[in-house]
């Protein structure tokens, strides 16, 4: 009890720390990674289909290979995940094998499962988190060989619902502090590449094409007077557009 109280509050402490969302998304891994979770989805969850645009503005966490997240993504594997419909109507935390065990549509579990296990994505955790608005959350936790302990996934139950609610609040912190000068599309293409990633990378995470994330870091640098990326993400730090 005492060693999964001191990580929980360790963990609480290193996202209270994270100076940007992308920070809390590592602090997340950090601590599912003890479990042997290597990659983590989550967002908002659609109750309808919805264009591609609008799913990528729902998302808030997506760390698993590229090739998986760019297959996933673009061939709108969203709306049919086994898992997706499975928070349509459960909203306890359940494994991604419960999922496909349930799942009527038994096409889409053959389709999901097996490509996701190409990726080594196996086995996997879900956390729903209903939010105060009546909408849902939720946070996917995937890898290989998992540790399915009940009492050890009861730790990270609360390390995501606490880790959305970190990120939600960076998020529009953010919004509030780029003084209306960029775009929310910017100001995510921005952050993203403060992370490191590239312009393909960032068009995975956020599900737009890559000369349209090239187009809005362009907006940004022309925005802040910056001459290059490396400007252009010291000049938003300095201005607090991202921190």
């Amino acid at each position: 009890m005492k060693e999964r109280f001191n990580q929980t509050w360790q963990f609480i402490e290193a996202v209270e720390r994270a100076p940007t969302a992308a920070s809390v998304e590592r602090c997340l891994l950090n601590l599912a990674g003890r479990l042997g979770f290597t990659a983590i989805f989550g967002g908002i969850v659609p109750f309808r289909r919805l264009p591609p645009a609008e799913v990528s503005a729902r998302i808030l966490f997506q760390h698993f290979p590229v090739e998986w997240a760019d297959r996933y993504n673009s061939k709108g594997y969203l709306f049919r995940d086994p898992i997706v419909h499975r928070l349509r109507s459960d909203r306890m935390p359940f494994g991604w094998k419960d999922a496909y065990t349930t799942c009527s549509r038994r096409s889409d579990v053959t389709l999901i499962q097996g490509e996701a296990s190409e990726f080594g994505l196996r086995h996997g955790h879900v956390v729903p988190i209903s939010m105060i608005d009546g909408g849902l959350a939720a946070v996917s936790f995937g890898g290989r060989c998992i540790d399915s302990n009940t009492e050890h996934l009861s730790v990270l139950n609360f390390a995501a619902s606490y880790a959305v609610g970190s990120y939600l609040h960076h998020a529009e912190s953010r919004r509030r502090h780029h003084n209306g000068k960029l775009t929310p599309r910017e100001s995510d293409c921005l952050l993203w590449a403060s992370e490191g990633k590239t312009d393909w990378e960032i068009s995975v995470i956020l599900g737009i094409s890559r000369p349209t994330v090239t187009k809005h870091l362009l907006s940004a640098r022309q925005k802040l007077n910056a001459v290059n990326r490396a400007h252009l993400i010291g000049e938003a730090i300095r201005q607090k557009i991202i921190r």
